[in-house]
Order: structure tokens, then C-alpha cells, then sequence
């Protein structure tokens, strides 16, 4: 209840401001190539200047962690989930190629991101995890400035873009990569997300197909619609059938058959109408009309629920106000009964008050100063 209350007041305010920082911290660096690389690793002697030291390294499999000194107790489990992260995502890719070996770089705080990233390629300030799928490298943080993140959710994240990359190259436009990776992580982003979008559904600024892609964040700060808008959309063609049905939610057979369709070669709109009977571009109408279906009237049931918890709070008030005038007039009126018929104690008392007659007779037999005769 708190929780919808809150969106009332802040909806406006957060589709003006940018994005916290938390909500957006998973990113796909930029790659010139989709390719992903099976890297020969041997652990290094010492960092060159500017790279952060990883001398702990642990191998699961397909996937190496590489750490900071003192992360020893994190590498198990780390190379455990993101082997499991990884076939999570594949699920998704069957028969198209997955990455053959995956390097994932530890560090303890989201500011020495960029220091532990592959040389030249960086990492920006507000992130907690950043993909590099055509090296096969992720690299992920356990804190920002003491605060814990949650690694598990970032390094899903950061697994989806691998495999992603792996197997589409740089046939995946940046929205389906931001997409997917949300499909197959954890991260629940709150009432900011659900805000962003109440916000471009009454404001009508969704951003157009064509430009989704040049609208993410090229600095520091993320930019929240476009995320918001990727997560959104992948989610609807996850969810989508064959055809515009609602009863038919497709069970992710025809997403998964679009994506093969972009592996093959073919473009947005062909890969779309082969998979769901309808080019990208009218899938992305259908999906903006979805949205206000369900985003265009929260505002107007908010007001409404307000309005109902204001009345209820009103009745409340006037309960406990008549509950008290009730109960100072039935105590006046008790002090009235009491004064007019007093307790029989009290007139009891009021005889003891008085001379006993016994006592009266005593002093009259008492001595007296002498007789005159």
C-alpha cells in the first residue's frame, strides 16, 4: 500500500530524473566484434601499471574467476553460478554456438571496474558489472563504497550478454541485449521501472524503434527510459505467441525462433515476421498499445485508491472523536448520578460525624465544681 501511495507523488519527479544508479548498473560494453574469443589463461605475475592485481584464480569448468588477494571464499561459489547463469541463458540459443570458455574478473569495489576490465576498453563509474562479449570477459563488483550489490543478479546479467554475443554476434541490436539479459537475471528494479514507464505512457514518449538503440548511455548516467523501454519489449516478445492472441503466450518458442532467425542472418523485420507472423515494426506498435493497457490508467486507480484511503482515514478519525465525546458525557453523567445519590458508606460516615447520645449521658454523670446550697 505504502508502495503505491509513494508512486503517486514521485512518478513525475522520477520520470524527470535520471535513474539511480543501482537500477541500471548492468551494461554490454561496446565490442567491435561478436565473435567471442576462447582465451589461452595463465594467471599473471603482476598487473601492468594502471590494471588492478587478480592473482586468485579459480577454474569450474568452462568459466576461470580471476580475483582480488582476500576473495579466496568468493571464487567457488562465483564460478559455480555464473556456469549456471550461462546455460540459463543458452536455454534460450538452442543450437547456435556458446561461448567455449568465459573469464570472470572479481573486484571489491564497482570503482576498480574499469582497472580489471580488458586494456583500452573501460567500464563506466555507476556500474556494477560490465560485459565484454567478444573477448568472452565479464567483469563484476561485490560492493560500492562499502555498500554490498548483488552479485549473483549481476553476473545472470552479465552471462546473458556473453551468451547472447556468442551466439548473434553484432546481429543483436542493443535493446534485444539489454532485454535478454533482464530475462535471465534475477534484478527486480522496483517502483523506479514501473514509474519510468507510467511516465512515457501518460507523456506518450516512448522512443521510437529506430532510435532505441543511440538512446542508451554513453557517459556516466544511464539513461532509464531506453533500459526500461529494452526490458519492456524483449519481455513482450518472450511472452508473445504465434499470433496476436491472448490466450496463446507462445511458451518463448517463437522468441527463441526469432532469435535463431537474427543468428541465420535475417533482419529484424523478416526474423519477426517468421517467428510471429508480423515485422518488427508492427510488433512494436502492438506492444506500445499494450503498455498503455496497462500502465495508461495506474495514475487515474491511484487517485481513486487514495481517495478511498483519505475517506477511510476521515471515518477513522470521526469513530475515535465521537468514541471520546461519548465517553466524557457518560462520565459527567456519572459524576451527576454520584452527587445525587451518594454511596451508603458515605452516609454512614456522615452519622459517625455526629455526637453519640451514650456519650452525652457519660458527661453528665461527670464531677462538677461544687453545689452552691
Amino acid at each position: 500500500m505504502r508502495r503505491w501511495l509513494m508512486m503517486i507523488t514521485l512518478f513525475v519527479a522520477a520520470w524527470i530524473a535520471p535513474a539511480r544508479a543501482d537500477d541500471q548498473a548492468h551494461i554490454r560494453a561496446p565490442s567491435g566484434s561478436g565473435a567471442v574469443a576462447t582465451p589461452a589463461w595463465s594467471a599473471p605475475v603482476a598487473a601492468p601499471d594502471g590494471e588492478l592485481a587478480l592473482p586468485i584464480v579459480y577454474t569450474h569448468g568452462r568459466i576461470t574467476v580471476r580475483a582480488e588477494a582476500g576473495l579466496d571464499a568468493r571464487v567457488t561459489a562465483l564460478a559455480a553460478h555464473a556456469d549456471h547463469a550461462l546455460a540459463d541463458a543458452a536455454s534460450d540459443l538452442d543450437g547456435l554456438a556458446v561461448p567455449g570458455h568465459v573469464e570472470v574478473r572479481l573486484v571489491r569495489d564497482a570503482r576498480d571496474l574499469a582497472r580489471a576490465a580488458p586494456r583500452g576498453r573501460g567500464a563506466p563509474e555507476w556500474a556494477a558489472g560490465v560485459a565484454y562479449p567478444d573477448l568472452g570477459v565479464v567483469v563484476v563488483a561485490l560492493a560500492r563504497g562499502g555498500d554490498p550489490l548483488d552479485l549473483d543478479g549481476t553476473t545472470s546479467h552479465e552471462m546473458a550478454h556473453l551468451a547472447l554475443g556468442a551466439a548473434l554476434g553484432d546481429r543483436a541490436p542493443h535493446w534485444l541485449h539489454e532485454g535478454f539479459a533482464w530475462q535471465h537475471s534475477p534484478t527486480d528494479f522496483g517502483d523506479s521501472r514501473v514509474t519510468t514507464l507510467v511516465g512515457m505512457t501518460w507523456f506518450g514518449s516512448t522512443i521510437p524503434l529506430d532510435e532505441l538503440d543511440r538512446s542508451f548511455p554513453a557517459g556516466e548516467l544511464p539513461a532509464s527510459r531506453a533500459y526500461a523501454e529494452s526490458y519492456e519489449l524483449v519481455q513482450f516478445l518472450a511472452e508473445r505467441g504465434r499470433w496476436d492472441d491472448q490466450s496463446d503466450h507462445g511458451d518463448r518458442v517463437p522468441f527463441r525462433k526469432f532469435l535463431r532467425n537474427l543468428a541465420h542472418g535475417e533482419d529484424l523485420d523478416l526474423a519477426a515476421k517468421h517467428a510471429f507472423g508480423r515485422p518488427m515494426s508492427s510488433l512494436f506498435d502492438e506492444w506500445e498499445s499494450d503498455l498503455k493497457n496497462r500502465y495508461l490508467w495506474v495514475p487515474v486507480e491511484l487517485f481513486g485508491l487514495l481517495l478511498w484511503l483519505v475517506a477511510a482515514l476521515l471515518l477513522v478519525l470521526a469513530w475515535r472523536r465521537r468514541k471520546r465525546q461519548r465517553k466524557i458525557i457518560l462520565d459527567a453523567w456519572a459524576r451527576q448520578e454520584a452527587a445525587a445519590h451518594p454511596p451508603a458508606s458515605d452516609v454512614l460516615s456522615a452519622f459517625d460525624d455526629m455526637d453519640d447520645p451514650d456519650e452525652r449521658d457519660d458527661d453528665d454523670d461527670a464531677p462538677r465544681g461544687p453545689l452552691l446550697n
